[in-house]
C-alpha cells in the first residue's frame, strides 16, 4: 500500500508559516534587541553588538542559511500567495478578515524594508563600502533624515504586526488553537508580543537618533 501523494503547496505554505516565526521572527527580536543597545553609545554599540557578531566563526555562512534565504524565501512566496488569493472583506468585514489583508500588506512592506536596509548595511560591508566599525555612525547618519526616520518607523511597525499577526495564524494553521476560547486567548498572547517587539523597535530606533544636547 502507497501513501498517498504529498500535496507540494500545502507543505510548502507550512514551511512558509514556520520560518515566519523561527528562524525570521526570532532573529528580528533579537536584532530589534541588539540595536535598542545603541543608546549606550557608539563605542560599546561597536565593542558589543557589531564586533562580537563579525568575531564569531562562520557568521556569513550562518547569515545566509538562516537568515537570508529563509527571508527570500517567506518573502517572494508570501507575495505568490496573496497574487493568489482572494479577499472578501467587501462582503464580510469581520475583524480577522481585516488582519489578513493587513498581514499581506504588513508583509510586502516588510519585506522591501528589511531588503533595503540589508543592502544599505550588511551588504555594504561585506562589499568593503562601509567598514563594520562605522555602523554606528551610518546609523546615526541615516537617522538625521526625518524622512528616513518615518520610514524606519513603518518598516518596523510593518514587521512587527506581520510577525505577531504570523504567530496567531500559525497557531491555528498548526492545529494547535483550534477553539473560539483559544484563539481568543492567543489572539491577547500575540497582541502581548507584539507590543513588547513594538518597543523594542522604538529604542532601537530612538537609541541611533538621541536628543539634542
Amino acid at each position: 500500500m502507497t501513501a498517498p501523494p504529498i500535496d507540494r503547496h500545502f507543505a510548502l505554505r507550512k514551511l512558509h508559516s514556520l520560518l515566519g516565526i523561527v528562524p525570521i521572527g526570532a532573529f528580528l527580536c533579537f536584532h530589534l534587541w541588539e540595536n535598542s543597545l545603541a543608546h549606550r553609545g557608539a563605542e560599546y554599540f561597536t565593542e558589543h553588538v557589531v564586533l562580537k557578531i563579525e568575531n564569531m566563526r562562520f557568521v556569513t555562512v550562518m547569515e545566509i542559511l538562516f537568515i537570508a534565504l529563509p527571508i527570500l524565501f517567506h518573502g517572494i512566496y508570501g507575495l505568490i500567495i496573496w497574487w493568489q488569493s482572494r479577499s472578501n472583506v467587501s462582503q464580510y468585514g469581520y475583524f480577522r478578515n481585516w488582519m489578513y489583508v493587513l498581514q499581506r500588506i504588513t508583509g510586502a512592506i516588510a519585506f522591501v524594508f528589511i531588503l533595503l536596509h540589508v543592502w544599505e548595511t550588511r551588504i555594504q560591508v561585506l562589499l568593503g563600502n562601509l567598514p563594520k566599525e562605522d555602523l554606528y555612525e551610518k546609523m546615526i547618519t541615516v537617522f538625521s533624515s526625518t524622512w528616513l526616520q518615518i520610514w524606519y518607523g513603518i518598516g518596523i511597525a510593518a514587521s512587527v504586526i506581520h510577525f505577531a499577526n504570523g504567530i496567531w495564524l500559525a497557531l491555528i494553521t498548526w492545529g494547535i488553537t483550534i477553539g473560539v476560547r483559544s484563539q481568543k486567548i492567543s489572539t491577547v498572547v500575540c497582541a502581548g508580543i507584539g507590543v513588547v517587539v513594538f518597543a523594542l523597535g522604538m529604542g532601537a530606533l530612538f537609541g541611533f537618533n538621541p536628543p539634542a544636547n
